[in-house]
């Protein structure tokens, strides 16, 4: 029973790798009916001309569409084993010292110490076959942000709303911290037919400078001013000065993130003295927050979800 069933997920495995190949070969042989030339042919399937043609000729000789019977052995491990092998290389940590991410060699090693594990001892070439046969690049990696701000989609709706319907003084703020000033010890190298851009390898370190921006989103057009540092009371030297620029009497709106200093008390401290309002030390950071979003006044703050930096357009 169990070879039976082992037989089937490989009948099956092969199916769902020939499936595809006959569709190709069917919509060359149908464009060709059409009267599509080779040469468009190719293009439209995204085949080779010489695999067009001689698919155009095999089936005009009536010929099917599968592959031929072909010679060599029958594959070594079942389906099961193929499957556990891409679930220790894609979902297990390899438990050897020193190793962080699995790379064939290390599977390969692993399971000769481990025949358990998997489908006994394989070599790191039928490891990675296996890999690219479900097109699979374990190696790779990308970061993503999960959704944590329980009011995400609210909060989410008013940032939106804020830039499809803007107030006359809107603005988004943001920090750019810990920015290299380097100086390359010789000049850069204009690009050239069939080179590019060089740039030297070695550089003198100049120490780092942080950028405090904040961007007109009906103009396009930046405040910014660099630091030494990013803290509270830069940030409310800073804000300071951007907010003089505008008429007494304006109301402005600024767009940021929720970065400690952004609620402060020191911050709220300042965009009620800038607004001329009365301002009660508040001990929670929530409570700073509803009180910095309040429109009562003269500056009014519109925080973005937690884990949404992309919403802020000055980041983007």
């Amino acid at each position: 029973m169990k070879n039976e069933l082992l037989s089937r997920q490989d009948s099956s495995a092969r199916r769902r790798q020939v499936q595809p190949r006959v569709e190709k070969r069917a919509t060359i042989q149908a464009l060709s009916r059409g009267g599509i030339s080779c040469a468009a042919n190719a293009l439209l399937t995204f085949a080779h001309p010489r695999t067009v043609t001689r698919w155009i000729g095999r089936c005009g000789e009536g010929a099917p569409l599968t592959d031929l019977p072909r010679c060599g052995r029958p594959r070594r491990f079942q389906e099961s084993s193929r499957l556990t092998t891409i679930a220790v290389y894609c979902q297990q940590c390899p438990p050897l010292p020193g190793i962080n991410t699995w790379s064939v060699r290390d599977v390969e090693r692993y399971f000769k110490e481990h025949p358990q594990s998997g489908g006994g001892a394989m070599s790191h070439a039928t490891i990675h076959r296996i890999l690219l046969e479900h097109a699979l690049r374990p190696h790779r990696q990308q970061y993503f942000l999960q959704i944590t701000d329980p009011n995400f989609f609210p909060k989410l709706e008013h940032i939106i709303d804020c830039y499809s319907n803007p107030p006359e003084n809107l603005y988004c703020f943001d920090e750019c911290t810990c920015i290299q000033a380097l100086k390359r010890l010789t000049p850069d190298l204009p690009a050239e037919e069939k080179r590019p851009r060089l740039k030297d390898y070695d550089y003198l370190r100049n120490g780092t400078t942080n950028l405090l921006a904040f961007l007109n989103t009906a103009t396009g057009k930046v405040y910014g001013r660099l630091t030494d540092n990013h803290d509270c009371h830069t940030l409310c030297e800073v804000f300071t000065s951007h907010v003089q620029i505008h008429p007494g009497d304006a109301v402005i709106h600024y767009i940021m993130d929720n970065l400690s200093p952004h609620y402060h008390d020191d911050f709220c401290q300042t965009v009620a003295k800038l607004s001329n309002v009365t301002y009660k030390p508040l001990k929670t950071g929530h409570e700073r927050r509803l009180w910095l979003q309040a429109t009562d006044k003269r500056i009014v703050v519109h925080f973005i979800p937690f884990h949404s930096s992309w919403l802020n357009m000055v980041e983007i």
